[in-house]
């Protein structure tokens, strides 16, 4: 056998066991939606009887105030679809500007994280060139003096930092090293002081970052350059002053304020992926509700008004009642056997062979009415209430099966939120405080989270049976398996 094939519970690729319990709770949750529908068929049955009856009596006051009723709910359904189909082109029209902003903006965050300085620069190997600037505007506190001259300092230093750092400044800068001021923009900064009583010293610290000593040089001196051509403006400006550098230095080592600087850029461009993610996700969901609304408009027809007998009416509203149950429960048994949703923590293990941690309470369980937490809590679902001691449990379990991992990874095809909530509990464990645990998207659908696994010295696969496969979580473990790592356990969110 190869080493990257994977094995599970003989069949369990080719044929499901079904289980008929959980078959059967699933068409306890799903009542109210049976109902409704035995409901909807029986009024179409007996509508039905009251055409027939059309034929063979007159039409009595009941007749006609059933035909009113029906014809009043036909116009609503109208009325209804016109309202959705006039809201669908406004939501429509936003969600396209929308998505448009966020990919100029999404194309300008790549573009700058490709070309410019501070995306090539290595943080924890870079040249740092820093000057401190002295600037005296001759300022002094008149001793005895109940009104004192104005300290123009701060202004001074504003209007240094401002010219610094806008178009002209950065252009002429990132001329010296070939670059557009685009893409200079990060890797130098132009920064104020003060003192402890909270006003400005008339320092400035500029700096630049480069990889190389000569480029950083370069670029401070280039800094220092248009410093010196901005004097006589901003003297003629704001007020008289003098500048001189009062330190200089050039240095190669890591810098943990370029580091957070490009983990900005880089966070920003996820944030950015995500938002267009969303944004597309949110204009699928509007094109699926209007076919839905369509699709019920188009079903719907404009009634008559019959003659009917109420025997006659009776008999056909009970027939339509019941075959509307059987067909709902028919289409409810289908898809359940067609999903091949994880229904459960011990099925998930049944089904793929993996161990389970433990099982939390899905945001579906902690909401559930009355009929539904009652068949929760008969299968013994988790309701909420004891999470917090299923965690420390599953974080105890991981340290024991792992007692040398030091980096742990949460991944699975939940929301990005939910992976990181769920990678931040169980870092705040007793057990796993010393460890570090981090969340990654789904294998399957983010090729960020490769490196994760490959780094990983514990995994821990997350499935939620709300919309977990259990297709899907043989497809992560397989992938897994062939970067020559192995799941430690699930946790299943029920």
């Amino acid at each position: 056998m190869n080493e990257n094939q994977m094995t599970y519970p003989t069949g369990a690729q080719d044929e499901e066991e079904i289980d008929l319990v959980a078959l059967m709770v699933t068409l306890l949750h799903k009542l109210k939606p049976i109902l409704l529908t035995a409901v909807v068929c029986a009024v179409i049955a007996g509508g039905f009887a009251g055409i027939k009856g059309l034929k063979g009596g007159n039409v009595t006051a009941e007749d006609q105030q059933a035909y009113n009723e029906a014809l009043a709910e036909y116009n609503q359904k109208k009325k209804d679809y016109e309202f959705a189909e006039q809201q669908y082109e406004l939501d429509v029209k936003s969600n396209e500007d929308a998505q448009a902003d966020v990919q100029e903006a999404l194309e300008q965050a790549q573009d700058y994280a490709e070309n410019s300085l501070l995306g090539k620069l290595d943080a924890y190997s870079v040249w740092t060139a820093e000057a401190s600037v002295y600037v005296d505007t001759g300022y002094k506190i008149q001793p005895g003096s109940v009104y004192q001259d104005a300290d123009h300092t701060d202004a001074v230093l504003s209007a240094y930092v401002s010219q610094l750092t806008n178009g002209s400044a950065m252009e002429q800068t990132a001329q010296v090293v070939g670059l557009r001021a685009q893409y200079l923009t990060g890797a130098v900064s132009v920064q104020t002081s003060q003192n402890p009583s909270g006003q400005y010293n008339g320092v400035m610290t500029l700096k630049a970052y480069a990889a190389d000593q000569k480029t950083a040089d370069a670029i401070l001196d280039a800094m220092l350059n248009h410093m010196n051509s901005l004097h006589d403006s901003i003297a003629e400006a704001v007020t008289s002053h003098s500048v001189r550098v009062i330190g200089r230095s050039t240095s190669q080592g890591i810098s943990s304020d370029l580091r957070s600087r490009q983990q900005e850029s880089n966070s920003n461009i996820q944030d950015l992926q995500s938002q267009l993610v969303d944004l597309q996700s949110a204009r699928q969901s509007l094109d699926d509700n209007l076919e839905n609304v369509k699709n019920e408009w188009e079903s719907a027809s404009e009634p008559t008004l019959t003659a009917s007998s109420k025997s006659s009416i009776v008999k056909y509203l009970l027939i339509g009642f019941l075959l509307g149950g059987v067909l709902a429960c028919g289409v409810i048994v289908v898809k359940f056997l067609m999903a091949g949703m994880v229904y459960s923590a011990s099925e998930l293990h049944r089904s793929t062979g993996l161990p389970v941690l433990g099982a939390l309470a899905s945001n579906r369980t902690k909401k559930a009415g009355k009929l539904d937490a009652k068949l929760n809590k008969m299968e013994g679902r988790p309701d909420g209430s004891s999470d917090a001691e299923m965690l420390c449990l599953m974080a105890q379990t991981i340290r024991s099966r792992a007692p040398e991992a030091k980096n742990i990874l949460v991944t699975g095809d939940l929301p990005a939120d939910q992976l990181d909530a769920l990678a931040a509990a169980l870092q705040a464990t007793e057990a796993l405080h010393g460890q570090s645990v981090t969340a990654a998207e789904s294998i399957l659908k983010a090729a960020a989270t490769v490196p994760h696994v490959v780094a990983a010295d514990a995994i821990v696969l997350a499935a939620d049976c709300t919309i977990t496969r259990t297709n899907t979580v043989r497809e992560q473990n397989e992938k897994i398996v062939r970067l020559g790592k192995s799941i430690l356990g699930c946790v299943v969110y029920e």
